[in-house]
């Protein structure tokens, strides 16, 4: 660029450098500096913006554009996918954190490697004293679609069962070790699923050591 010009990083527009300074005081650099700001910091619609600023819904799309911003469409459809991922149910964000690929739909479901994953609520009890105490886990069948379903355990650990697998209307089990396996006898091996990441298929990368 010669000398005697200059680049404009907000607005992206090159000047004469005696003009440079004169832009840079103007009403329509300080907008674009707003505008600018606005689109960085916020999920904010371009309607909005323009009734903040005083510009037209066009004009800021137009702003938005040209300094390099998605369009209105794609910057909502961002804005709403992140909003899912912080509502996320924490077996999304453990997945997430294993290194899956997950792809909210809402709080309690989400694709993650191409599965319909859901995330349902276990309910637990406890049973004896002192040392023979022991931890009930109740869950129920999910409704609606699902290939794989999770279940957050009393200290914190997963079952995940696949369709096949979670046939029944309601059970309990035992989710530890020993004599006493749940008021259901058959539903013991469900011990077997408890983080078994491995049926969500395989991470992008691997953080942590899969179960």
């Amino acid at each position: 660029m010669p000398n005697s010009m200059r680049y404009c990083q907000t607005c992206r527009l090159t000047l004469h450098k005696r003009g440079f300074k004169r832009h840079t005081l103007s009403v329509v650099h300080r907008k674009a500096k707003l505008i600018r700001a606005m689109l960085e910091r916020n999920c904010i619609t371009h309607a909005e913006i323009a009734r903040r600023i005083g510009l037209t819904r066009e004009r800021v799309r137009q702003r938005a554009l040209q300094m390099g911003f998605a369009d209105g469409r794609s910057r909502h459809a961002i804005c709403r996918m992140e909003r899912r991922r912080k509502k996320m149910a924490e077996f999304f964000m453990e997945a997430q954190k294993r290194g899956f690929a997950v792809e909210p739909l809402g709080t309690t479901s989400a694709y993650i490697n191409g599965k319909l994953c859901v995330q349902r609520k276990a309910c637990w009890h406890y049973i004896g004293k002192s040392e023979h105490k022991y931890t009930y886990v109740s869950i129920r069948q999910p409704e609606g679609r699902f290939d794989i379903c999770a279940w957050k355990l009393p200290d914190g650990r997963f079952l995940i069962l696949p369709k096949k697998l979670a046939g029944f209307k309601q059970t309990t089990f035992n989710p530890k070790e020993g004599g006493l396996q749940g008021t259901d006898s058959s539903s013991h091996y469900y011990r077997e699923y408890i983080e078994r990441w491995s049926l969500l298929g395989r991470p992008r990368r691997v953080e942590h050591p899969l179960t």
